[in-house]
């Protein structure tokens, strides 16, 4: 397994590009976890994504105080 901490979709596509069984990564925008999943499925990895979000609560108004995602990435080379 690759986990991929940085450097985007050029990364991923190198890494990618040495085969290994699993390739991890994580993006911070839409557009940067679509370029990293192209990339896994060029390489003809079948791949997962999923947005994970958190927020940040004021518990005495349960008002939101800041808010962040990350899009977690895996790609799994097929069995042969």
């Amino acid at each position: 397994m690759v986990r991929v901490g940085g450097g985007g979709a050029e990364v991923v596509a190198a890494c990618a590009d040495r085969r290994p069984e699993r390739i991890v990564t994580h993006a911070d925008t839409r557009d940067e976890a679509e370029a990293a999943c192209a990339a896994l499925a060029a390489g003809g990895y079948a791949v997962e994504c999923a947005l994970l979000q958190s927020v940040d609560l004021d518990p005495a108004g349960w008002a939101e105080r800041d808010r962040s995602l990350a899009f977690l990435i895996a790609g799994r080379r097929p069995a042969p």
